[in-house]
């Protein structure tokens, strides 16, 4: 059977062939998180990254590179006065 046969024959396409493929899961179905499972999850990120610092040198200088370029493309500038009349 062809993959265009295997979709035809199903009722209402769902996309799956014939559930060749497991339907996608159903985001309605889950449920947010409450207060106390969110605070023991952000306890265990915080733990495991304290202290951590990048080493990678590449890290660095795609973060300098960023920096340099936004300065570049700035909008406005800052001008240098000590009130509106000089600065104007």
């Amino acid at each position: 059977m062809t993959p265009l046969e295997r979709l035809l024959a199903e009722e209402l396409p769902t996309g799956t062939f014939g559930h060749a493929r497991p339907p996608a899961p159903d985001r309605r179905m889950a449920r947010p998180w409450t207060a106390e499972e969110q605070a023991a999850h952000r306890a265990v990120l915080e733990e495991a990254l304290d202290g951590w610092q990048s080493d990678d040198e590449h890290d660095e200088r795609k973060r300098t590179y960023s920096r340099n370029r936004a300065r570049e493309h700035r909008h406005l500038h800052v001008i240098d006065g000590d009130d509106s009349e000089a600065a104007a």
